[in-house]
């Protein structure tokens, strides 16, 4: 994963967020395989692009469980649409990261960002346990008892993935960059997180109250273009020609 999401009280929406950042992380990949020279680097980038491709559909394979565990209705936002890896904010429009970052600063990025998204898989697995504990045992039904096994299984999984690549990027980062303190970046990537969060859940605020009163005086305009009559190209008083025209 590149950029963790925000944990949301809504775990149906969460779970969706996740499979976005999944989803942007494996293009971020495949971009910095496209870039490398390197032929094993460039089949380490494409191995963790297919590993965030699948950890997408199993994100969504979780949700469905939690919906036929009777923890949500299955909304329209649900469904997966790719556009919306730019629209939310977890790959930038203007360029990859790998094309914005030296090699060191990625390394780092991925490095924390990959520890990160294990913690908050860790966070989603409890969630998970949480919500069967509120039932109690004689109203869970056998096939709910399976869907949230096989969910809290499927996200184990993918947090093994993510140490995996926690890991190697920290291998590779010891070798390539052996006077770096790491520790540091990491610390530092974290505290970037939180404000990258906090940005982007102010800009989507913002854009709930500004867009309507921009649709608002975008359709005013049409309307007064329509009374707009352009006379054809003549020396005539425009204020004559038409008293009824705007112009």
């Amino acid at each position: 994963m590149i950029l963790v999401p925000e944990k949301n009280k809504n775990l149906l929406k969460t779970l969706m967020e996740f499979s976005y950042a999944e989803y942007g992380s494996a293009l971020e990949m495949l971009a910095a395989a496209k870039k490398t020279k390197s032929p094993k680097l460039k089949i380490g980038y494409i191995r963790h692009a297919l590993d965030e491709y699948r950890h997408t559909a199993l994100l969504h394979e979780v949700l469905s469980n939690q919906v036929k565990r009777g923890l949500g209705k299955f909304e329209r936002e649900y469904k997966f649409s790719p556009q919306n890896v730019i629209l939310k904010g977890y790959v930038d429009k203007e360029a990859f990261l790998v094309e914005k970052l030296s090699l060191k600063k990625f390394v780092e990025f991925v490095y924390s960002n990959e520890f990160l998204a294990k913690e908050s898989f860790d966070w989603l697995s409890k969630r998970i346990k949480d919500s069967e504990s509120l039932k109690t045992l004689d109203l869970i039904k056998k096939d709910e008892l399976n869907h949230a096994d096989d969910s809290i299984d499927t996200l184990e999984d993918i947090m093994k993935d993510e140490l995996v690549h926690h890991g190697m990027a920290r291998k590779f980062y010891e070798s390539k960059f052996p006077n770096a303190k790491l520790e540091i970046a990491f610390k530092r990537e974290k505290i970037k997180n939180r404000f990258r969060l906090f940005y982007f859940k102010n800009l989507m605020f913002l854009n709930k109250i500004f867009d309507p009163i921009l649709n608002i005086l975008i359709s005013s305009f049409g309307k007064i273009v329509n009374f707009i009559k352009i006379p054809k190209a003549t020396h005539e008083n425009l204020m004559s020609n038409n008293p009824n025209s705007a112009v």
